[in-house]
């Protein structure tokens, strides 16, 4: 059975077969739907494009889903293990590294330069029968009291079970103390 197409619905179709982004697909498809007329012959036109609306808006529910696991998933989720997670929190060059390194072998870069960390580093403190998780990550606050680090390394820092803060003794440490508690 003919569909008997007005001029205006055909030269939507045509303008939605050539777009390949399946946001503005849809709404082509949407718009092409509005000017089909409603009879018996275009049912199965009618069904047909409806249900590629629905695969589109599908597909793009599933990319927006791996879109959000991929940002949930950062480099500052990390699983707790162990008896309890400690996060070492202090300013660049004040010896977080060095600590994480010689308490639990992890393999930290460590070099003279400031902001050596630029990721959270883990690594695991065993004492006695049990395992602590030690969590290495960038300075949060510089000298100025001035927050540098994100929202994700604060949150971390929030999430977990403790936290070391380690203060250069070469630097007024009253400061420093200061600085990271409000930042906190």
């Amino acid at each position: 059975m003919p569909t008997n197409l007005p001029a205006e619905a055909k030269a939507k179709w045509i303008k939605a077969m050539q777009i390949s982004n399946p946001y503005e697909k849809i709404i082509a498809l949407q718009d092409f739907l509005s000017s089909v007329p409603k009879h018996k012959g275009t049912e199965k036109l009618i069904s047909h494009v409806k249900h590629q609306i629905a695969t589109l808006k599908r597909e793009v529910e599933e990319k927006e889903r791996h879109k959000k696991s991929i940002i949930s998933k950062s480099e500052y989720s990390i699983k707790k293990e162990g008896a309890a997670q400690i996060v070492l929190v202090g300013m660049t060059k004040s010896g977080k590294s060095s600590l994480l390194k010689i308490l639990t072998k992890a393999k930290v870069e460590i070099s003279d330069y400031p902001f050596t960390t630029k990721k959270p580093v883990v690594g695991m403190l065993p004492y006695e029968d049990i395992s602590f998780q030690l969590v290495e990550v960038p300075p949060v606050v510089d000298e100025d009291g001035e927050i540098i680090g994100g929202a994700q390394a604060l949150g971390l820092i929030r999430n977990s079970d403790g936290i070391l803060m380690i203060l250069d003794g070469t630097y007024d440490v009253f400061k420093q103390f200061e600085n990271i508690k409000k930042t906190l």
